[in-house]
């Protein structure tokens, strides 16, 4: 893998295939003790820029599962956007950069779709990841429109993608970006640890992600500068990812989760 130099974060061309294939096996292990499934895969276009909208985790392993799966099932390596903060982390930094993740930059974005790619985004950011369990699937959507901007500018559709057990995998008892604005009066830096079956290990958790049909923008891109073209558009997007997540939500208590199928 490539080590980290200044100004890599936005550098589209570092995803590395060899890496990603020598360490595939790593995340099919994964998916095995996660239980992973996925269905509504059929609604991921083959070819063609779109963006895939994830809810977001303490630990958003199933982003990579998802991008996994897309991979060996359809033959695509899905890009993803991703926090300016990653970049600041030895190590981290260099596993991103090798699976194609990048700095969330709105000239980047355009780059990545400009090309056809296919673009992970979870909208609600660290601060939805970070939240306490008290608000366990609640999205962080509605005050972010970035994702939306994008698409209409770009025109290129959003997928929602759920993912049911992400947010049981460690427990949060308080939101730990607000404690960190509190104690440090700087609102990136989360404050704790997450507790699963110990501080910071994970619970074995079936995580199954229902992938939604494709959402078209209904209006030009000049619109991306129209706040309520915009904020109309986020909130079609919104209400289908959280019907997606009350339906995976509801099918998971009846015990119909859909995990007898393939």
């Amino acid at each position: 893998m490539r080590f980290y130099r200044p100004g890599d974060e936005t550098r589209i061309d570092l995803q590395d295939v060899r890496t990603i294939d020598r360490s595939i096996w790593a995340m099919r292990l994964v998916a095995r003790f996660f239980r992973y499934r996925v269905h509504g895969l059929e609604n991921v276009p083959t070819d063609g820029p779109a963006l895939l909208a994830l809810n977001h985790g303490p630990v958003p392993i199933d982003a990579g599962l998802l991008g996994m799966t897309i991979y060996e099932r359809l033959g695509r390596l899905p890009r993803a956007l991703t926090d300016h903060l990653v970049f600041k982390a030895p190590v981290m930094r260099e596993l991103f950069m090798a699976i194609g993740a990048v700095d969330g930059r709105h000239e980047t974005a355009d780059e990545l779709l400009g090309r056809g790619n296919l673009v992970i985004v979870m909208p609600g950011g660290a601060p939805e990841g970070f939240k306490s369990s008290a608000h366990a699937y609640e999205l962080y959507w509605r005050k972010r429109t970035g994702f939306a901007r994008l698409a209409i500018r770009m025109q290129v559709p959003v997928i929602p993608a759920a993912c049911i057990g992400i947010d049981d995998v460690y427990t949060l008892h308080w939101d730990l970006f607000e404690a960190g604005k509190r104690i440090f009066g700087v609102r990136s830096l989360p404050f704790g640890v997450p507790w699963g079956k110990g501080p910071g290990i994970p619970r074995r958790v079936p995580l199954t992600h229902w992938v939604g049909a494709p959402i078209h923008p209904d209006v030009p891109a000049e619109a991306a500068d129209d706040e309520d073209a915009v904020t109309a558009f986020r909130d079609r997007v919104t209400a289908a990812m959280e019907q997606l997540l009350a339906d995976g939500l509801d099918l998971r208590a009846s015990g119909l989760d859909g995990r007898t199928q393939a």
